[in-house]
């Protein structure tokens, strides 16, 4: 079983990429979200792996950020998805945001996704709602501006027991999201435990 790779990017395909460690070339497949977080050809990277593996088929698939691979997993697991289907739909948005709509059961926000129609919507949630990241979806409502920077960090790559975190730490605060979202990078920067003011006009 191939956890991770760590190498040089060789090559960027519209789905893939190809890793070379030590020597060795790895085709992986992998998401626009974790494509574009790869960097440029020649760069070293890093991604977690899983391995697909099936009597006619063997595929390794990559991820930048451990929160898109654990969705894949889950996501793959509901009957009728296949692993590329998997893929582009953990890919077409951040994994927190993902999962908020699979929680809520929102089956228009599902719907809209790539190659996910009502039926496959409605299969989702009856399947994975209550399995996703539950400490996250009470510390961020769908909707509510926890929600919304819960899906902000998401797509920086920031793990669902991080954001639930970020989240709590930040509860009350009435800024700006950009500003929300400043604050807790530095929150994961300092490791600060001191209570945020909760005022509006704030800019500490």
């Amino acid at each position: 079983m191939i956890a991770g790779l760590s190498g040089k990017l060789l090559r960027r395909g519209p789905d893939h990429a190809v890793i070379d460690v030590h020597g060795v070339h790895y085709r992986v497949s992998v998401s626009p979200r974790t494509l574009g977080a790869l960097g440029a050809e020649g760069d070293e990277v890093s991604v977690t792996t899983y391995m697909y593996v099936r009597e006619d088929n063997l595929q390794l698939f990559g991820f930048k950020e451990t929160a898109e691979q654990d969705l894949f997993e889950q996501v793959l697991n509901v009957s009728g998805i296949g692993p590329k289907s998997a893929l582009a739909l953990v890919g077409s948005m951040a994994p927190a945001q993902l999962s908020q709509a699979i929680q809520s059961g929102n089956v228009d926000v599902l719907k809209r996704l790539p190659g996910i129609g009502v039926k496959t919507a409605q299969r989702l949630i009856l399947e994975l709602k209550g399995k996703l990241a539950p400490g996250l979806i009470e510390a961020a409502p769908a909707g509510s501006p926890q929600a919304e920077l819960a899906g902000a960090l998401g797509a920086l790559g920031y793990s669902a027991t991080e954001i639930a975190s970020a989240v709590e730490y930040l509860r009350g605060v009435e800024l700006p999201l950009e500003e929300r979202l400043r604050r807790a990078l530095r929150y994961f920067a300092e490791g600060s435990r001191e209570q945020p003011v909760a005022a509006t006009g704030d800019r500490r």
